[in-house]
C-alpha cells in the first residue's frame, strides 16, 4: 500500500478552500435565483457584467460583486448611510540575502558565499468601496 504522502494532504485542503471561497457571478446568481429574478432589467444587465450603476440595490451589488469584507453603518440627518468596503490581496516580495558566515550561517549548505531567497507575502488593501443610501447605490469606487 502507497504511502500517503503530507503534499497530498495539503492539496487537497488548498483545493477544498478554494472551491469554498471562489464565488463567481454566474454561481451567486443560481445559488439566489429568487434575488436575481427581483432585479429590474438594467440591474440584470450590470450584474451580469459584474458592473454597479447608480440607484441599483444591495442585493444586485451582492450578486454582482459578492460578499463585502466590511460594512460600516452611519445614520447621517435621517438617512441610512451604508458602505461596503472591498479587498483584495496584494503579493510582497521580501528578498533576503544572507552572508554566509560560518558563525552565523553555519547550517546553510551553498556553493557560494551568500544565500539568496525569496518570499512572497501578501498584503490586504481596500480595492472597492460601495455606498448606500436607504439601501440604494449613491456612489462607490473601485481600483482597476
Amino acid at each position: 500500500m502507497k504511502k500517503f504522502k503530507l503534499h497530498n494532504l495539503y492539496l487537497i485542503f488548498l483545493t477544498l478552500f478554494i472551491c469554498n471561497c471562489t464565488s463567481t457571478i454566474e454561481s451567486r446568481i443560481q445559488n439566489n435565483p429568487q434575488l436575481y429574478s427581483a432585479l429590474t432589467g438594467p440591474e440584470k444587465k450590470a450584474v451580469s457584467k459584474g458592473l454597479i450603476i447608480k440607484g441599483m440595490s444591495q442585493d444586485a451589488v451582492y450578486l454582482a460583486w459578492g460578499r463585502p469584507s466590511g460594512v460600516i453603518e452611519r445614520n447621517s440627518y435621517g438617512k441610512s448611510i451604508e458602505k461596503w468596503r472591498y479587498s483584495s490581496l496584494m503579493p510582497v516580495v521580501n528578498q533576503n540575502f544572507l552572508y554566509n558566515d560560518y558563525h552565523y550561517y553555519h547550517h546553510y549548505d551553498h556553493c557560494s558565499p551568500f544565500y539568496h531567497s525569496t518570499n512572497v507575502g501578501y498584503v490586504p488593501y481596500t480595492s472597492a468601496v460601495v455606498e448606500f443610501e436607504n439601501q440604494k447605490v449613491t456612489s462607490w469606487e473601485q481600483e482597476k
